[in-house]
């Protein structure tokens, strides 16, 4: 079975794009009801990654500065600020034509707080939080939080840390559901890069493309990855641990109960890439894909998936489903 670092020839031809392993965690709240918790999430993970001689160097909130600024430590002052409260209250209580409204209505979140590891040279840490508008009616969109560690991570520290890394968020945060796995991340020029990178989303079913925004996602999961958290709502809705137990039987696959009424269904020691080319098409995933295919995302939000016709993006959302999958990877039937 293909490695977790299968990127030695994909870093050097795309050099603004990494394989990184990305841990996210949607939540159903307002800024507000998560203060209590973002400081020590992003302490939980500067602790981690301090382990592997990771670290934080330089922000990207557009509510600090327009550039990406060095996290010095006035600017750390005002990271931990933006994190200590919510900037804004009911958007019911701002007139429609305020500049506000307008600005906040547009961008889609009342606070956007992004740690990377470097300005200029990004070293592939990363931690980024983005809280949903607070509305007085219930919300369908969430709060984000998202972290984001190397290859070289999984390679000193091992998966089995960078999966104690992913519990031990999880334990801090009130999610809907959440996962961990192999992930693209784009330093810029996603819109142009994205088409490039047509065939190796093809032979590596493993790697994610992360989604730009939570409109529309609803209750339902996003994809199938190494690790999967389900909140209380969701492992109800598909029948509880049992259900999962019963209707999973890969042998690398496990199901752990976690606290509060929530689960992790982990598909394997360590996150893999596939290769369809050797026919790795990782059984695992595709079990779990075929179990949760009520309560998976439609599709997906495409219309951000630059460079793909709507066929094409929809057979890669549904590349756990579909078999056989050497036919269903390349439909320009390569």
């Amino acid at each position: 079975m293909t490695s977790y670092t299968p990127t030695e020839h994909f870093a050097t031809t795309l050099p603004r794009v990494q394989l990184v392993l990305r841990i996210v965690f949607y939540l159903p709240h307002d800024h507000g009801v998560l203060v209590p918790v973002l400081r020590r999430l992003l302490d939980t993970y500067l602790a981690y990654i301090a382990a592997s001689g990771g670290a934080l160097t330089a922000g990207a909130d557009p509510d600090i500065s327009e550039a990406v600024f060095p996290l010095t430590p006035a600017t750390w002052e005002e990271v931990h600020t933006e994190l200590a409260k919510a900037r804004f209250g009911p958007m019911e209580d701002m007139e429609k034509d305020s500049f506000w409204f307008w600005t906040l209505t547009k961008r889609g979140y009342d606070t956007l707080v992004r740690l990377i590891g470097g300005e200029s040279d990004p070293s592939g840490y990363e931690f980024s939080f983005r809280s949903r508008l607070p509305w007085r009616e219930p919300s369908s969109e969430y709060s984000v939080l998202s972290v984001k560690v190397p290859m070289q991570y999984l390679e000193d520290q091992g998966p089995e840390q960078a999966r104690r890394l992913a519990q031990s968020l999880a334990e801090l945060l009130p999610f809907s559901t959440g996962h961990a796995g192999l992930s693209l991340s784009f330093t810029r020029g996603r819109s142009r890069l994205l088409p490039l990178l047509r065939d190796q989303l093809v032979r590596h079913p493993g790697w994610d493309v992360p989604r730009e925004s939570t409109w529309g996602m609803g209750e339902g999961i996003d994809g199938i990855h190494w690790l999967n958290f389900l909140g209380p709502a969701q492992l109800e809705a598909v029948g509880g641990i049992q259900a999962l137990r019963s209707h999973l039987s890969h042998p690398e696959t496990t199901v752990q109960e976690l606290t509060e009424g929530r689960a992790l269904i982990s598909l394997g020691p360590a996150p893999l890439a596939g290769d369809t080319k050797l026919g790795e098409t990782l059984p695992a995933y595709r079990e779990l894909a075929r179990f949760l295919e009520p309560w998976l995302l439609p599709s997906a939000p495409f219309n951000n998936f630059e460079g793909y016709t709507k066929d094409e993006a929809r057979l890669w959302w549904r590349r756990f489903l579909e078999v056989p999958p050497e036919k269903i990877y390349d439909p320009r039937g390569g």
